[in-house]
């Protein structure tokens, strides 16, 4: 969802004062909040709260393999949170005015339109989140990459005859080090190309709808 579509939700719901979309991770892709205010730590924070919820589940052995909404109310300020795609939300802050009191009754009204300017936009979010889980995985593509090379280069100073057993051994234990570096990223890079794979087919399959 682009900047302008943000703004459409608020032409839409004026009682929302500010949104941010963000990812689990924290980062916040888009917000309409300025710079002002400590923008990572608010994406930093809104992520650890979707966390600790869902420790709460699992304290409780409750199941929540994934989450749809969480509302927020309070007197002077109530926060939707919503689930958007695999790795991104919406948050929506709305803020009581003098001569309306919004309570979690009003709130609920609002969530049919929120979802439905939200699905208008679901294909451009999963391309939001493929584009940046293809560049996670380029980056850790590379850094496999150069662990392999540091590898050959390692086993390339084994040739050379003049190394004492002390080196050699030395040397071994780095290379060892490095195979098992190199196989754990093999696998979290074998792990992300088949996320996005799925991105990929759910892009595809909506493309096939419309």
């Amino acid at each position: 969802m682009v900047f302008k579509n943000i703004q459409r939700i608020k032409s839409a719901l004026p009682e929302v004062f500010h949104v941010a979309m963000f990812y689990n991770t924290g980062t916040i892709f888009q917000t309409t909040f300025e710079q002002n205010i400590n923008i990572p730590k608010l994406g930093e924070n809104l992520a650890e709260l979707l966390t600790h919820v869902q420790k709460v589940y699992e304290i409780c052995n409750f199941k929540m393999e994934t989450y749809r909404k969480f509302i927020f109310e309070t007197d002077d300020v109530s926060i939707i949170i919503i689930k958007l795609g695999e790795d991104s939300n919406l948050a929506l802050f709305f803020k009581k005015e003098e001569e309306k009191d919004l309570k979690l009754t009003s709130i609920r009204r609002y969530l049919n339109k929120i979802e439905d300017l939200i699905d208008t936009d679901e294909t451009e979010i999963l391309f939001q989140e493929l584009a940046t889980r293809e560049k996670e995985l380029k980056i850790i593509e590379e850094n496999f990459q150069q662990k392999q090379q540091k590898i050959l280069d390692l086993q390339n100073q084994l040739r050379v005859n003049t190394l004492s057993e002390a080196e050699i051994g030395d040397i071994n234990k780095i290379i060892k080090n490095l195979e098992d570096e190199c196989g754990l990223l093999k696998k979290e890079i074998e792990q992300k190309k088949s996320e996005n794979l799925i991105i990929t087919q759910k892009i595809e399959s909506k493309k096939k709808i419309t």
